[in-house]
Protein backbone atom coordinates (compact mmCIF):
# COMPACT_ATOMS: atom_id res chain seq x y z
CA UNK A 1 0.00 0.00 0.00
CA UNK A 2 1.27 3.42 -1.30
CA UNK A 3 -0.04 6.75 -0.92
CA UNK A 4 0.25 6.79 -4.69
CA UNK A 5 -2.30 3.94 -4.97
CA UNK A 6 -4.27 5.96 -1.92
CA UNK A 7 -4.58 9.01 -5.00
CA UNK A 8 -5.20 6.06 -7.84
CA UNK A 9 -8.74 4.72 -5.61
CA UNK A 10 -9.89 8.06 -4.70
CA UNK A 11 -9.91 9.31 -8.59
CA UNK A 12 -11.83 5.85 -9.40
CA UNK A 13 -13.96 6.55 -6.54
CA UNK A 14 -14.36 10.25 -8.11
CA UNK A 15 -15.27 8.86 -11.46
CA UNK A 16 -17.50 6.38 -10.08
CA UNK A 17 -19.33 9.17 -8.33
CA UNK A 18 -19.85 11.34 -11.15
CA UNK A 19 -20.36 8.69 -13.80
CA UNK A 20 -23.71 7.40 -11.35
CA UNK A 21 -24.91 10.78 -11.63
CA UNK A 22 -24.36 11.09 -15.04
CA UNK A 23 -26.44 7.72 -15.41
CA UNK A 24 -28.96 8.66 -13.44
CA UNK A 25 -29.33 12.15 -14.78
CA UNK A 26 -29.78 10.68 -18.67
CA UNK A 27 -31.15 7.22 -17.68
CA UNK A 28 -34.64 8.95 -18.54
CA UNK A 29 -33.81 9.84 -21.69
CA UNK A 30 -32.01 7.03 -22.96
CA UNK A 31 -35.07 4.64 -21.70
CA UNK A 32 -37.89 6.85 -23.32
CA UNK A 33 -35.87 7.01 -26.90
CA UNK A 34 -35.11 3.24 -26.39
CA UNK A 35 -38.64 1.66 -25.31
CA UNK A 36 -40.83 4.60 -26.09
CA UNK A 37 -41.39 5.24 -21.65
CA UNK A 38 -39.29 7.71 -19.43
CA UNK A 39 -38.43 6.25 -16.62
CA UNK A 40 -37.53 8.46 -13.83
CA UNK A 41 -34.61 7.85 -11.54
CA UNK A 42 -35.29 9.10 -8.33
CA UNK A 43 -33.24 9.92 -5.18
CA UNK A 44 -33.43 6.49 -3.52
CA UNK A 45 -30.58 5.53 -6.46
CA UNK A 46 -28.59 8.10 -5.92
CA UNK A 47 -28.31 7.68 -2.04
CA UNK A 48 -28.38 3.65 -2.77
CA UNK A 49 -25.27 4.69 -5.07
CA UNK A 50 -23.42 7.44 -4.15
CA UNK A 51 -23.64 6.91 0.10
CA UNK A 52 -21.01 3.79 -0.21
CA UNK A 53 -18.84 5.46 -2.31
CA UNK A 54 -19.16 9.00 -0.54
CA UNK A 55 -18.14 6.82 2.59
CA UNK A 56 -15.21 5.47 1.06
CA UNK A 57 -13.95 8.55 -0.46
CA UNK A 58 -14.08 9.80 3.38
CA UNK A 59 -12.09 7.31 4.77
CA UNK A 60 -9.37 7.80 1.87
CA UNK A 61 -9.65 11.19 2.64
CA UNK A 62 -8.09 10.17 6.71
CA UNK A 63 -5.35 6.92 4.85
CA UNK A 64 -4.16 9.23 2.27
CA UNK A 65 -1.84 11.33 4.31
CA UNK A 66 -0.56 8.71 6.75
CA UNK A 67 0.65 6.74 3.71
CA UNK A 68 4.18 6.93 2.68
CA UNK A 69 4.74 7.42 -0.95
CA UNK A 70 6.04 4.17 -2.82
CA UNK A 71 5.88 2.07 -0.32
CA UNK A 72 4.48 2.00 3.53
CA UNK A 73 6.38 -0.14 6.30
CA UNK A 74 3.83 -2.17 8.58
CA UNK A 75 6.38 -0.50 11.30
CA UNK A 76 5.29 3.09 9.80
CA UNK A 77 1.34 1.99 9.46
CA UNK A 78 0.95 1.54 13.03
CA UNK A 79 2.83 4.70 14.22
CA UNK A 80 0.86 7.10 11.80
CA UNK A 81 -2.87 4.85 12.13
CA UNK A 82 -2.74 4.46 16.47
CA UNK A 83 -4.00 8.11 17.13
CA UNK A 84 -6.44 8.71 13.78
CA UNK A 85 -8.14 5.28 14.79
CA UNK A 86 -8.82 5.71 18.40
CA UNK A 87 -10.08 9.23 17.46
CA UNK A 88 -12.54 6.97 15.22
CA UNK A 89 -13.48 4.70 18.09
CA UNK A 90 -13.92 7.66 20.42
CA UNK A 91 -16.88 8.73 18.34
CA UNK A 92 -18.23 5.52 17.51
CA UNK A 93 -18.49 4.98 21.49
CA UNK A 94 -19.63 8.67 21.94
CA UNK A 95 -22.66 8.00 19.37
CA UNK A 96 -23.66 4.62 20.71
CA UNK A 97 -24.12 5.90 23.47
CA UNK A 98 -26.18 8.43 22.86
CA UNK A 99 -28.17 6.12 20.89
CA UNK A 100 -27.17 6.73 17.77
CA UNK A 101 -28.81 3.60 15.35
CA UNK A 102 -28.43 5.02 11.74
CA UNK A 103 -26.26 2.81 10.15
CA UNK A 104 -24.81 5.21 7.36
CA UNK A 105 -24.79 8.14 9.92
CA UNK A 106 -22.83 6.09 12.28
CA UNK A 107 -20.43 5.02 9.91
CA UNK A 108 -20.18 9.04 8.17
CA UNK A 109 -19.46 9.86 11.84
CA UNK A 110 -17.14 7.85 12.68
CA UNK A 111 -15.04 8.13 9.99
CA UNK A 112 -14.98 12.13 10.30
CA UNK A 113 -13.78 11.48 13.80
CA UNK A 114 -10.74 8.68 12.39
CA UNK A 115 -10.13 11.86 9.51
CA UNK A 116 -10.20 14.76 12.23
CA UNK A 117 -7.97 12.50 14.15
CA UNK A 118 -5.67 12.32 11.01
CA UNK A 119 -5.78 16.12 10.71
CA UNK A 120 -4.92 16.97 14.07
CA UNK A 121 -2.01 14.58 14.14
CA UNK A 122 -0.72 15.61 11.21
CA UNK A 123 -1.01 19.91 12.36
CA UNK A 124 0.22 18.58 15.61
CA UNK A 125 3.57 17.22 14.65
CA UNK A 126 4.20 19.87 12.46
CA UNK A 127 4.19 22.47 15.03
CA UNK A 128 6.03 20.32 17.24
CA UNK A 129 9.13 20.24 14.66
CA UNK A 130 9.20 23.59 14.39
CA UNK A 131 8.87 24.61 18.10
CA UNK A 132 12.28 21.99 18.33
CA UNK A 133 14.19 23.47 15.88
CA UNK A 134 13.19 27.14 16.26
CA UNK A 135 12.36 27.56 19.97
CA UNK A 136 8.82 29.46 18.42
CA UNK A 137 5.28 30.08 20.47
CA UNK A 138 2.48 27.60 19.43
CA UNK A 139 1.21 30.16 17.84
CA UNK A 140 3.84 31.83 15.72
CA UNK A 141 5.33 27.69 14.67
CA UNK A 142 1.26 27.22 13.43
CA UNK A 143 1.23 30.17 11.65
CA UNK A 144 4.55 30.09 9.91
CA UNK A 145 4.24 26.10 9.11
CA UNK A 146 1.14 27.13 7.19
CA UNK A 147 2.68 29.96 5.57
CA UNK A 148 5.85 28.30 4.34
CA UNK A 149 4.19 24.70 3.30
CA UNK A 150 0.94 26.65 1.89
CA UNK A 151 0.25 23.52 -0.57
CA UNK A 152 0.43 20.77 1.79
CA UNK A 153 -1.33 22.41 4.45
CA UNK A 154 -3.89 23.90 2.17
CA UNK A 155 -4.75 20.44 1.22
CA UNK A 156 -5.13 19.69 5.15
CA UNK A 157 -8.01 22.50 5.64
CA UNK A 158 -9.80 21.28 2.14
CA UNK A 159 -9.80 17.54 3.82
CA UNK A 160 -11.89 19.45 6.94
CA UNK A 161 -14.02 21.17 4.55
CA UNK A 162 -14.58 17.76 3.13
CA UNK A 163 -15.21 16.27 7.03
CA UNK A 164 -17.77 19.13 7.57
CA UNK A 165 -19.63 18.51 4.84
CA UNK A 166 -19.91 15.06 5.61
CA UNK A 167 -21.05 15.79 9.34
CA UNK A 168 -23.34 18.06 7.92
CA UNK A 169 -24.48 15.56 5.14
CA UNK A 170 -24.94 12.82 8.30
CA UNK A 171 -27.18 15.18 9.87
CA UNK A 172 -30.02 14.58 7.48
CA UNK A 173 -30.41 11.19 8.64
CA UNK A 174 -32.10 12.84 11.84
CA UNK A 175 -34.44 15.09 10.37
CA UNK A 176 -37.91 15.42 11.82
CA UNK A 177 -40.81 15.98 9.52
CA UNK A 178 -44.48 16.38 10.04
CA UNK A 179 -47.91 17.57 8.81
CA UNK A 180 -50.63 19.48 10.57
CA UNK A 181 -53.50 20.98 9.52
CA UNK A 182 -54.01 24.12 12.03
CA UNK A 183 -57.41 26.78 12.04
CA UNK A 184 -56.64 30.27 13.66
CA UNK A 185 -54.98 30.04 17.07
CA UNK A 186 -54.28 26.12 17.31
CA UNK A 187 -50.92 25.01 17.34
CA UNK A 188 -48.41 21.85 16.65
CA UNK A 189 -45.58 20.78 18.51
CA UNK A 190 -42.33 19.03 17.61
CA UNK A 191 -39.17 18.09 19.01
CA UNK A 192 -35.76 18.55 17.31
CA UNK A 193 -32.91 16.46 17.13
CA UNK A 194 -31.11 18.30 19.69
CA UNK A 195 -33.85 18.33 22.42
CA UNK A 196 -35.38 21.46 21.52
CA UNK A 197 -39.36 21.43 21.94
CA UNK A 198 -40.60 24.07 18.74
CA UNK A 199 -44.64 25.27 19.05
CA UNK A 200 -45.98 26.51 15.48
CA UNK A 201 -48.97 28.34 16.53
CA UNK A 202 -51.43 29.10 12.94
CA UNK A 203 -52.21 32.83 12.89
CA UNK A 204 -53.87 33.20 9.79
CA UNK A 205 -53.82 33.59 5.87
CA UNK A 206 -54.13 36.71 4.25
CA UNK A 207 -54.01 37.53 -0.36
CA UNK A 208 -52.92 40.23 -1.90
CA UNK A 209 -51.92 40.76 -5.62
CA UNK A 210 -48.79 41.70 -6.67
CA UNK A 211 -46.71 42.66 -10.16
CA UNK A 212 -47.99 39.50 -12.09
CA UNK A 213 -48.83 37.07 -9.19
CA UNK A 214 -51.40 36.64 -6.56
CA UNK A 215 -50.11 35.50 -3.36
CA UNK A 216 -51.75 33.61 -0.74
CA UNK A 217 -49.37 34.00 2.49
CA UNK A 218 -49.66 31.55 5.79
CA UNK A 219 -48.75 33.42 8.60
CA UNK A 220 -47.57 31.13 11.84
CA UNK A 221 -45.57 32.27 15.27
CA UNK A 222 -42.98 29.85 16.42
CA UNK A 223 -41.79 29.27 20.09
CA UNK A 224 -38.77 27.60 20.99
CA UNK A 225 -38.84 25.73 24.07
CA UNK A 226 -41.31 28.00 25.32
CA UNK A 227 -39.58 31.38 24.22
CA UNK A 228 -40.88 33.02 21.56
CA UNK A 229 -38.96 33.72 17.87
CA UNK A 230 -41.46 35.83 16.03
CA UNK A 231 -43.63 35.36 12.71
CA UNK A 232 -42.63 33.27 10.10
CA UNK A 233 -44.49 33.15 6.47
CA UNK A 234 -44.56 30.79 3.74
CA UNK A 235 -46.56 31.46 0.42
CA UNK A 236 -48.25 30.05 -2.18
CA UNK A 237 -47.98 32.03 -5.60
CA UNK A 238 -49.53 31.68 -8.69
CA UNK A 239 -48.34 33.72 -11.80
CA UNK A 240 -50.65 35.50 -13.69
CA UNK A 241 -50.63 37.65 -17.01
CA UNK A 242 -51.69 40.20 -17.57
CA UNK A 243 -55.92 39.63 -18.01
CA UNK A 244 -55.38 37.55 -14.67
CA UNK A 245 -54.94 33.91 -16.11
CA UNK A 246 -52.66 31.57 -14.25
CA UNK A 247 -49.46 31.19 -16.73
CA UNK A 248 -47.62 28.50 -14.81
CA UNK A 249 -48.38 25.74 -12.08
CA UNK A 250 -48.66 27.19 -8.25
CA UNK A 251 -45.31 27.86 -6.72
CA UNK A 252 -44.19 27.91 -2.81
CA UNK A 253 -42.19 30.13 -1.15
CA UNK A 254 -40.84 28.63 1.89
CA UNK A 255 -40.55 29.77 5.12
CA UNK A 256 -37.00 29.62 7.00
CA UNK A 257 -34.99 30.41 10.15
CA UNK A 258 -31.70 28.80 10.59
CA UNK A 259 -29.35 28.72 13.31
CA UNK A 260 -25.96 26.50 13.84
CA UNK A 261 -27.80 23.79 14.84
CA UNK A 262 -30.73 23.22 12.68
CA UNK A 263 -33.03 25.14 10.30
CA UNK A 264 -36.68 24.88 10.63
CA UNK A 265 -38.45 24.94 7.55
CA UNK A 266 -42.45 26.02 7.49
CA UNK A 267 -44.40 24.96 4.18
CA UNK A 268 -47.68 26.15 3.75
CA UNK A 269 -49.57 23.21 1.29
CA UNK A 270 -52.82 25.11 0.83
CA UNK A 271 -56.12 25.66 2.81
CA UNK A 272 -59.59 24.24 3.40
CA UNK A 273 -61.98 26.31 0.62
CA UNK A 274 -63.81 28.70 2.45
CA UNK A 275 -62.50 28.68 5.65
CA UNK A 276 -58.72 29.88 7.16
CA UNK A 277 -57.64 26.33 8.03
CA UNK A 278 -54.29 25.80 6.59
CA UNK A 279 -52.83 22.62 5.80
CA UNK A 280 -49.04 22.79 7.29
CA UNK A 281 -45.53 20.91 6.76
CA UNK A 282 -42.96 21.22 8.69
CA UNK A 283 -39.22 20.48 8.64
CA UNK A 284 -35.88 20.27 11.22
CA UNK A 285 -33.21 19.80 9.64
CA UNK A 286 -30.14 19.43 11.52
CA UNK A 287 -26.48 21.28 10.47
CA UNK A 288 -27.70 22.73 7.15
CA UNK A 289 -25.44 25.83 8.31
CA UNK A 290 -22.65 23.51 8.34
CA UNK A 291 -22.78 23.33 4.47
CA UNK A 292 -22.59 26.68 3.85
CA UNK A 293 -19.42 27.00 6.26
CA UNK A 294 -17.65 24.08 4.84
CA UNK A 295 -18.09 25.71 1.58
CA UNK A 296 -15.97 29.31 2.92
CA UNK A 297 -13.56 26.58 4.42
CA UNK A 298 -13.21 24.97 1.07
CA UNK A 299 -13.05 27.86 -0.44
CA UNK A 300 -10.05 29.47 2.20
CA UNK A 301 -7.84 26.20 1.47
CA UNK A 302 -8.05 26.09 -1.84
CA UNK A 303 -6.92 30.26 -1.97
CA UNK A 304 -3.90 29.07 0.43
CA UNK A 305 -3.26 25.83 -1.61
CA UNK A 306 -2.77 27.66 -5.19
CA UNK A 307 -1.22 30.87 -3.45
CA UNK A 308 2.26 32.14 -5.24
CA UNK A 309 4.90 31.38 -2.92
CA UNK A 310 5.42 29.82 0.23
CA UNK A 311 6.59 26.48 -0.76
CA UNK A 312 10.52 25.25 0.24
CA UNK A 313 13.06 27.14 -1.22
CA UNK A 314 16.78 25.06 -1.48
CA UNK A 315 20.32 26.85 -2.52
CA UNK A 316 21.67 24.22 -4.09
CA UNK A 317 20.22 24.78 -7.40
CA UNK A 318 21.13 28.59 -7.33
CA UNK A 319 24.91 27.41 -6.63
CA UNK A 320 24.47 25.02 -9.62
CA UNK A 321 23.54 27.66 -11.86
CA UNK A 322 25.29 30.14 -10.92
CA UNK A 323 28.92 27.84 -11.20
CA UNK A 324 27.54 26.71 -14.81
CA UNK A 325 27.43 30.19 -15.49
CA UNK A 326 30.94 31.33 -14.02
CA UNK A 327 32.38 27.99 -16.26
CA UNK A 328 30.71 29.52 -19.57
CA UNK A 329 32.26 33.26 -19.12
CA UNK A 330 35.81 31.35 -18.21
CA UNK A 331 35.28 29.11 -21.72
CA UNK A 332 34.71 31.56 -23.58
CA UNK A 333 37.53 33.67 -22.12
CA UNK A 334 39.89 30.72 -22.99
CA UNK A 335 38.80 30.05 -26.40
CA UNK A 336 39.39 33.93 -27.40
Amino acid sequence: MSREAAFLFNNLLLVGIAFSVLWGTLFPILSELVRGTKITVGVPFFNRVNVPLGLLLLGLTGVGPLIAWRKASTANLQRQFIAPVISGLITLGALLAVGVRDFYATVALSLAGFVAGTIVQEFYRGVRARRRMHGESFPLAFGRLIGRNRRRYGGYIVHVAVLIYFVAFAGMAFKREQEATLKPGDSAEMTSPFGHRYRFTHMGISQYEALNRIVSAATVEVAKDGKSLGLMTSEKRQHVDSFKRPTFEPSTEVGIRSNLQEDVYIVYAGSVEGTEEAVYRFNINPLVWWVWFGGFVLALGGILTMWPGGGPTSSVPRRVQAGYEVTLVGSGKDGA
